[in-house]
């Protein structure tokens, strides 16, 4: 579980809430970043929570939908604990550059440490950045492709955390954001801690950005919304 100082990722392949106010470490399994070296980003991830997250996470599925990633700097914010999507796209895909963000000193460098088990070529285009809470801290206009899972609903202020993320975001570029639909599921958060769909419309649309689509249909239990600078 990653906590954005008030804002949770449930990147814990359950889903399972905490308390804003509650903060809670990491799990992790040494054992992952002292493997064999692999070669794609599917050995990456062998917990049992997250393994099980494949089945309803559907996660080649996301990373088509993230568009072409030939030679583009995709961005994960929220990327801990284990670097779910991040190692699958610097392992899977022709992207240039995977750069994994979150604000847990933990998270940071259990990632690092997974970094090894990627082959060389692809090692060199893996990077972990430890960023602040309200903050991703990117380079003007060094993003092609952003991804946010799980994640947008606990920003303390997402207009703004999503306009300061824009800046960083190449012209033409997409933020792609997938989180839990506002309904009941089998997993995910409680539903006062889920945006809808619509409201994040609205959020996008002040932040601005604009070609604003959704697709809420690929995922059994969340929505896919992708929005251009």
């Amino acid at each position: 579980m990653i906590i954005f100082a008030g804002l949770i990722s449930c990147d814990d392949g359950l889903g399972t809430p905490k308390s804003a106010s509650h903060t809670t470490a990491h799990e992790y399994d040494p054992s992952i970043s002292q493997n064999k070296p692999v070669t794609s980003g599917d050995d990456i991830d062998l917990t049992q929570k997250e393994s099980n997250r494949w089945i309803w996470q559907k996660p080649e599925l996301v990373i088509q939908k993230l568009g072409n990633l030939d030679n583009k700097t995709v961005v994960d914010i929220g990327a801990g604990p284990y670097g779910y999507f991040s190692f699958i796209i610097a392992g899977k895909t022709s992207a240039k550059k995977v750069i994994a963000l979150d604000i847990d000193k933990d998270a940071i460098k259990f990632m690092q440490d997974a970094r090894k088990l990627l082959p060389d070529a692809r090692r060199d285009k893996f990077e972990t950045r430890l960023v602040s809470p309200d903050n991703p801290m990117l380079n003007p206009s060094e993003a092609d492709v952003v991804l946010i899972v799980n994640t947008v609903t606990y920003f303390d202020d997402p207009v703004d955390y999503l306009t300061n993320l824009r800046r960083g975001i190449a012209e033409g570029g997409r933020l792609v954001i997938i989180d839990f639909k506002k309904r009941t599921t089998p997993i995910g958060p409680n539903l006062s801690d889920r945006i809808a769909i619509g409201e994040l419309e609205i959020i996008l649309k002040k932040a601005g950005y604009r070609n604003i689509k959704f697709d809420d249909r690929t995922l059994d239990y969340q929505y896919i919304v992708t929005g251009y600078k």
